[in-house]
C-alpha cells in the first residue's frame, strides 16, 4: 500500500466504523413499512455519499464536489457495450439463475409473484439508493485503486467491503449459506462493475444503471426475492464476468491492430 493509496483504504475502513451506528438502530428499533421491505439501516448509504464529497472537495475544492453531481447522468461518455452490458447483465444472471434452479428441483415457490405493476417504482427508487453509493464506490474509489492493483485486485478490495458493509442487515433475515454466497456475489459484481467503468468510457452513469439492476432483478425474482440461490446467482455471475473480461481483450487487440 503506497502513501497515496492510504486514504482510498481510510476511506473503506470510514465507511464501515461510520455505519455501526446505522446497525444499531437496524437492530434496536426496526422500521416496518419502509419501500420493498428494506430495513430502517439502508440510510448508511449517505456515509460514503458524504465521504465522497469531502474527498472531492479536498482534491478539488467546489468544482470537485459539483462534478460527482455532474456525472450522474454523463451516459454520453460511455461506450455502446458498456450501458448494454449494465443494463441486461444481472437480467440475464436472474433468468439463467431461474432455470437452472428450476431444472435441478432447487426450492421455488409454487406460485409465482412477480411485481410488475412495482417495477417503475423501483427503478426510480433503486436509481436513486445507487448514488450515493455510487459516488464512493465507483466515482472516488475506482479508477486509483484499479491503477494500483488492476481492476480484479481492486474489485476484490471493494467487493469485499461493500459485502461486509451489508453483512449485518443481510443476517436478519438470511441464514449463514445465504450470506456467504451474496458476499462472492458482491465481489464479482464488484468487478464486472469495475471492468465496464474502466473500459467502457469512465461514465458513473453505467455504474449507477448496473446498481439499480442488481436491486431491481433481485427484488421481482420470485418471489420479491424470497427464493434467491445466491451460489446460483454467483456461478451465471462468474460465467458474465469472464464474458466481458474476454470481449475487452479481444476488443483491445482488435484496436491494437
Amino acid at each position: 500500500m503506497t502513501k497515496s493509496n492510504v486514504k482510498y483504504f481510510l476511506f473503506l475502513l470510514l465507511t464501515l466504523i461510520l455505519s455501526i451506528p446505522f446497525y444499531i438502530l437496524g437492530a434496536f428499533f426496526p422500521v416496518e413499512g419502509l419501500p420493498f421491505g428494506l430495513p430502517i439501516s439502508f440510510l448508511m448509504i449517505f456515509i460514503p455519499f458524504f465521504l465522497s464529497l469531502i474527498y472531492a472537495w479536498k482534491e478539488n475544492g467546489t468544482k470537485g464536489a459539483a462534478f460527482l453531481f455532474k456525472s450522474i447522468f454523463d451516459a454520453g461518455r460511455a461506450n455502446r457495450w458498456s450501458i448494454i452490458f449494465c443494463l441486461v447483465c444481472m437480467p440475464l444472471v436472474a433468468a439463467l439463475s431461474y432455470f437452472t434452479m428450476s431444472f435441478f428441483h432447487f426450492s421455488l415457490p409454487t406460485e409465482i409473484a412477480i411485481p410488475y405493476k412495482e417495477t417503475l417504482l423501483m427503478l426510480v427508487l433503486y436509481f436513486l439508493g445507487a448514488i450515493p453509493e455510487e459516488f464512493g464506490w465507483t466515482s472516488t474509489l475506482t479508477e486509483p485503486l484499479t491503477r494500483a492493483y488492476g481492476p480484479i485486485k481492486s474489485g476484490i478490495i471493494i467487493g469485499a467491503v461493500w459485502a461486509v458493509w451489508h453483512i449485518i442487515p443481510w443476517s436478519w433475515a438470511h441464514p449463514i449459506g445465504w450470506i456467504a454466497g451474496m458476499c462472492l456475489l458482491n465481489v464479482l459484481m464488484r468487478i464486472a462493475m469495475i471492468y465496464s467503468y474502466m473500459y467502457g468510457g469512465k461514465s458513473l452513469f453505467t455504474a449507477l444503471v448496473f446498481h439499480t439492476m442488481i436491486n431491481v432483478t433481485t427484488g421481482i425474482f420470485p418471489n420479491y426475492g424470497s427464493h434467491i440461490s445466491t451460489w446460483v446467482f454467483s456461478a451465471w455471475m462468474a460465467v458474465m464476468l469472464l464474458l466481458v473480461i474476454y470481449f475487452i481483450r479481444k476488443k483491445s487487440e482488435t484496436c491494437g491492430r
